[in-house]
């Protein structure tokens, strides 16, 4: 005897569900989406910014400079808003597939512990961008590349440990290897999976800022067709790339998982289709609003392409969880004592804080650039 089970999934601890399936399920998808949201912005508004910031030194750019003063500033409340939007569907996740969440999380040790000091790490960054930008001179360009680094290495350790706990068959190979930090790193879906979302969070930053122009537009009309025609740009460009990402994680999938999507599991099918139709029709409306003379009402259309697009590739990202769970014959568990008043004072709170947020940022978004320096932005 050795103490391992048969199966690789390991046992469900002895403890009912708080709630039926179906409503951890739900508020697991929802809570995701609004950190998918937030998230976006955090690493893909990085990304432009740095880049912005390099094409506004020249001279004659100032829409350039307005744009990444306001990214800088919307960072630190930004990261904070996807920490917090995270923290929620982290905790339905290790609900409903704690045993093997938890199983990931102890096996990759100190890459899963680096997260919390990385964030921190980063989080400093971004206020010494937003609120000492002037004072940091030619160390500021450092500070952004090395933010957005440690928020693509903090991505990257994620996307292992969400492509570790679909496979319980490692646990018992990699447990025994001994060892204190152990990623995922063999799997042929890891470099798609993380490509994949990272060139999203690109994509959909560059949403966020066609979104700020199209608020922008009735005061600051000039900077606001800008702004729409620069975000449209990043938008249509990174798509186009990650379209090719997108069908090589599909194609990368273990066979009886790639095959859900293709036809016997209606829902995944259904999902997957029209994902990749919202998303190219966003994408064509984003690439006609950048060479628009008028982009507004394209950037309207595409910004809800874009929602579409982004509830369904979160339902395809289950489906995927699913799949590949089905294959290891993982049952949920069944024992269910609902905590009702719990239950509702959760969703209280949740739409409280989502009007919050919202609040939040349509203050952010009207009130300008507050910062506490003025000068150039590096």
């Amino acid at each position: 005897m050795n103490g391992f089970p048969l199966s690789p999934v390991p046992f469900p601890d002895p403890v009912p569900q708080p709630a039926p399936a179906w409503i951890l399920w739900g508020l697991l998808v929802f809570t995701f989406m609004l950190h998918l949201l937030a998230m976006n912005f955090v690493v893909g508004g990085s990304v432009i910014g740095a880049v912005t910031a390099r094409l506004g030194r020249r001279a004659g750019r100032p829409h350039h400079m307005a744009l990444v003063r306001w990214l800088t500033d919307a960072m630190p409340i930004a990261l904070a808003a996807t920490i917090t939007f995270g923290v929620a569907p982290l905790l339905f996740l290790q609900v409903l597939y704690g045993r093997l969440f938890f199983t990931s999380s102890v096996l990759m040790g100190w890459f899963w512990f680096a997260v919390v000091p990385l964030v921190m790490v980063a989080y400093y960054g971004t206020y010494l961008l937003a609120f000492k930008s002037a004072s940091l001179g030619h160390w500021g360009s450092w500070i952004r590349w090395l933010t957005i680094f440690i928020f693509l290495v903090i991505g990257f350790i994620f996307a292992n440990n969400m492509s570790l706990m679909l496979r319980p068959d490692l646990f018992r190979a990699i447990y025994a290897d001994g060892g204190t930090a152990h990623g995922n790193f063999g799997d042929p879906t890891l470099w798609p999976r993380y490509l994949h979302l990272m060139l999203a969070a690109v994509a959909i930053g560059g949403m966020w800022v066609s979104g700020y122009g199209l608020i922008c537009r009735p005061r600051r009309p000039e900077f606001g067709e800008w702004a729409m025609r620069y975000g449209a740009r990043w938008f249509s460009g990174v798509t186009a790339v990650n379209l090719f990402m997108g069908f090589w994680f599909l194609f990368s999938l273990p066979g009886e998982t790639m095959a859900r999507f293709m036809g016997p599991v209606p829902v995944a099918t259904f999902v997957l289709g029209l994902g990749i139709f919202a998303g190219m029709t966003t994408m064509t409306l984003m690439f006609l609003a950048a060479n628009a003379p008028r982009p507004s009402p394209l950037v309207g259309c595409g910004i809800g392409g874009l929602l579409v697009t982004v509830v369904c590739m979160v339902l395809v990202r289950d489906q995927v969880r699913r799949g590949a769970l089905a294959t290891m014959n993982f049952e949920p568990v069944q024992w269910v004592e609902p905590q009702w008043f719990n239950i509702i004072l959760f969703l209280v709170l949740l739409v409280a804080g989502t009007l919050t947020v919202v609040w939040m940022v349509r203050a952010l978004v009207l009130a300008g650039r507050p910062g506490t320096e003025d000068g150039p932005v590096p």
